[in-house]
Parts: structure tokens; sequence; C-alpha cells
């Protein structure tokens, strides 16, 4: 029977790199409000400016960049997430899609309970919500890449 897993490189090297996003993810929750709200007013200047440069009229709000901020980082850790399950299976990654879930919401749940014990933070049910909304696109969008990948392959 042909393996239908990766190379150990590549299984050793996704599972880290989505390790040290899950890392960077939660070290930003132990940033404390103060730092966290400089961090997040810095780029929704940067991004304003862009919007401004295109002759936009939306204002960006701390609100929008932090909610914004929230669902990227997941949806990255979600494609991560996926990765790890081609990695253990090239052609049924969705054999393994329960656990690409479970270890998202737990990362999203454990990110939002480090912000409860941070000067000035608070978890939220709605950033777990929103996180896990973010492994959920993030999987897919992998799913949808490598769809299309196969059917233009087997053309």
């Amino acid at each position: 029977m042909h393996n239908q897993s990766t190379g150990n490189l590549f299984k050793i090297s996704v599972f880290t790199v989505t390790a040290l996003f899950i890392s960077f993810a939660f070290i930003h929750s132990l940033m404390p409000a103060d730092l966290s709200g400089n961090e997040s007013e810095i780029v929704k200047n940067f991004l304003q400016c862009i919007l401004n440069l295109f002759g936009s009229k939306f204002v960006l709000t701390d609100y929008i960049v932090r909610k914004t901020a929230h669902f990227t980082e997941y949806t990255i850790i979600g494609f991560l997430l996926m990765m790890c399950a081609f990695s253990l299976n090239r052609t049924k990654p969705c054999k393994y899609y329960i656990y690409v879930l479970f270890t998202g919401l737990a990362a999203a749940v454990c990110d939002e309970t480090i912000q409860l014990y941070v000067v000035g933070r608070s978890g939220q049910l709605l950033d777990v919500l929103l996180d896990f909304s973010g492994v959920i696109t993030g999987s897919l969008i992998l799913l949808a890449v490598l769809t299309i990948y196969r059917k233009i392959k087997n053309k």
C-alpha cells in the first residue's frame, strides 16, 4: 500500500510553524492592555493611510482593527492546522477535520482564558466565536485550494 502521508521534514516543518503561530497568538494575549492598544493604534493608522491613498472615506476604528486581527490570525491558524492534516494524509485530509476543529477551538479558548489574567484585558466569548470562525474559514480555504489544484492537475 502506498503511503499517503508527506515526508517527515514537511510534517515536522508544518507542525512547527503551526505551533509557533499559535504561540504568537498567545504571546499577544499576554500583552497588557496599554501595549496591545498601542500596537492596534499603529496598525489602525497604517491601514487608514492606505485606505486614504485609495480615496476611501471609510474610517477604521480600534474595534474593527482588533476584531479583524482576531479573525485573520485564526484564519491563518485554521489554514495551518489543515496543512497539518494534509501532512498526515495527502489524499484525505478531511479524515482529520474534527481534530483541526477541536485544536482550533481549544487554541481560541486558551487564548481568551490567558487574557483573563492580564492587566486591563478580558476574555470574550465573542472573540472565541470569531476565532473559531476564522479556524473554519482558514481550513475551508485550504480544502478549496487543494480541490482546485487536484482538478487542474487531473485534466
